[in-house]
């Protein structure tokens, strides 16, 4: 999402429903940002006014897409175990904020995605087991493998039952193999992610401009993860347009337009 850019306030740990739930009920005015993975390295923002959440994005790094509105929330409700950077805006930031991301604000059908975990939280709804699923879909469905996943997939949609996270995942596999393997391989691979986009950045500035572009190259290049990018975008941008006075505006601006599109948001 495109949103102004303001000093961190505060970081919150834990899950990440639980923090909403604490900013919905403190009627917070701002927006969050939060990092995870789960197939590949991803960003998520979610915008809030008044305790009610109104817009949501994830960037995903490696493939370069964003996801928006209620798939925005639908992926990020189950994060547990999460860094949540919080940020206050007041309200006219709140007003431009709204005016610029309207393609990412979340419907009412997204909003009790959120709520219906909530509820199942607070009153301890049990949901069906494996067995019982299976079961009901036998019977509905006879034993077609291909109708049998499908229909299984709806069921656990329905109730809401999420598969293993990343991080679940990680956990079981190093009690056999042993954490520290299992921590290098995946922050190896975000790494690797990362120095993949920042090199096919920096050959596009040489490619296009050459060694006038040598400052926002050293910008970028001292960048250590996508956050820190994203963080360090308008300085990125204010030292490409300082070159107008050697190179046409009209190809700083694409080549401002081409890095855009590789990191999958605004500069600035």
């Amino acid at each position: 999402m495109i949103l102004p850019k303001v000093p961190l306030t505060k970081i919150e740990k834990g899950r990440l429903e639980k923090v909403l739930e604490n900013l919905t009920l403190s009627k917070f005015s701002g927006y969050i940002k939060v990092g995870f993975k789960r197939d590949e390295l991803c960003s998520a923002e979610v915008l809030l006014d008044g305790g009610k959440i109104l817009a949501a994005e994830v960037i995903k790094v490696r493939s370069r897409t964003s996801i928006y509105g209620d798939d925005a929330l639908s992926e990020i409700s189950d994060l547990d175990n999460t860094v949540v950077e919080i940020y206050v805006l007041n309200a006219d930031q709140i007003k431009k904020a709204i005016d610029l991301n309207k393609s990412a604000f979340v419907s009412e059908r997204g909003l009790r995605i959120i709520e219906r975990s909530k509820i199942i939280d607070k009153y301890k709804i049990p949901k069906p087991d494996e067995k019982e699923i299976e079961k009901a879909i036998t019977e509905s469905v006879g034993n077609s493998e291909l109708a049998f996943e499908i229909e299984r997939e709806k069921v656990l949609r329905k109730y809401g039952i999420t598969r293993p996270s990343d991080e679940e995942v990680d956990y079981l596999i190093s009690n056999a193999l042993g954490e520290l393997e299992v921590e290098e391989t995946r922050e190896g691979q975000v790494t690797a992610d990362f120095d993949n986009l920042r090199k096919e950045i920096v050959d596009l500035l040489y490619s296009e401009i050459g060694k006038p572009s040598k400052k926002a190259v050293s910008i970028i290049e001292s960048c250590k993860s996508y956050e820190e990018l994203i963080k360090r975008g308008t300085e990125i941008d204010k030292a490409l347009k300082t070159l107008v006075m050697f190179i046409p505006r009209e190809k700083i601006d694409g080549v401002i337009a081409k890095i855009e599109q590789k990191i999958g948001r605004k500069l600035t």
